[in-house]
């Protein structure tokens, strides 16, 4: 007796408030994280630049006030995109 399980049904990417948060406040000499995450079925591959260079999201880095400004969220699956910029302001 076989009981199939139902897929999720497919989505684009979705990016808010709350995965990815459009201003964040990060310290100077601390070690802080980009947060952003996409959802979406299939899941979703993010990709953020600050300034046309890659910058990933979800991994700790060392912060000086270079890191003030503009992140480009971009997150892509076989049903679309999804653009979500973030701005970091470094406080010290």
């Amino acid at each position: 007796f076989v009981v199939p399980i139902p897929a999720l049904p497919a989505a684009g990417p979705r990016m808010d408030d709350g995965s990815c948060p459009p201003s964040q406040n990060w310290t100077e000499g601390q070690d802080e994280t980009l947060r952003c995450s996409a959802r979406g079925n299939p899941p979703p591959r993010l990709v953020c630049t600050k300034d046309g260079e890659p910058f990933p999201a979800g991994v700790p880095h060392p912060v000086t006030r270079a890191h003030t400004g503009t992140y480009h969220c971009r997150a892509t699956n076989l049903l679309g995109t999804a653009v979500r910029n973030v701005t970091v302001w470094v406080h010290c």
